[in-house]
């Protein structure tokens, strides 16, 4: 098939254009949208109506996701009631305490302190022993009897397998790993990145 000069151009330019894009996602590591369905009792922040929600799939043993949480809580600051920000266990099989750090962050939020126990288990990275977890628990005045069961609880295990599922079917291979509104961001982002993600959907 022939094509003439206007229409080499136009594939030309098409082809070029299509390539940057790609070459952009690959570099933000910016992957496919997907559907994110977030089931009820996950843990949250800010309004289930929100036009903007970001869902993290992190491990509290991950050093990445450790390095990622100051850009995390400034966003929070700084969008506070205009998105939603949900965050779901997906410990690694290499990373030691990943799980029971994990288990630790669910029993504390059966306490109610989900966010206290999040904030101090990333402080106290890769420090997540066991018996540090408890010392942790402790320092949160959390009820340990009722901690020490529910540690342990399939419930608490099922919550977090059901989180590691959905990762894996959103096509999670890496932490952290953020989908703002369904749009896959993998590695740490910046707050420009952020901004951006962020400005663009709340217009």
């Amino acid at each position: 098939m022939n094509l003439n000069l206007e229409t080499k151009i136009f594939l030309g330019v098409s082809l070029g254009t299509l390539l940057a894009v790609i070459l952009a996602g690959v570099l933000l590591g910016k992957g496919n949208t997907v559907q994110m369905i977030i089931p009820e009792n996950s843990n949250s922040i800010g309004p289930n109506d929100a036009k903007v929600t970001i869902v993290e799939f992190s491990d509290f043993q991950c050093p990445a996701c450790k390095a990622a949480q100051p850009t995390v809580t400034a966003v929070l600051q700084k969008y506070k009631d205009k998105i939603r920000f949900v965050y779901r266990e997906f410990p690694l099989p290499s990373h030691e305490f990943g799980m029971v750090a994990a288990q630790a962050a669910e029993a504390a939020g059966l306490q109610n302190k989900f966010w206290e126990m999040h904030k101090l288990l990333f402080e106290k990275s890769p420090d997540l022993s066991k018996d540090k977890l408890f010392e942790y628990a402790k320092s949160l005045n959390l009820d340990i009897d009722l901690f020490t069961k529910d540690f342990d609880s399939e419930s608490v295990k099922a919550s977090i397998a059901k989180d590691q599922y959905d990762g894996n079917a959103a096509g999670v291979d890496a932490t952290p790993t953020f989908f703002i509104n369904g749009t896959k961001f993998s590695g740490v982002l910046s707050l420009a990145q952020f901004e951006q993600e962020i400005n663009s959907r709340l217009k």
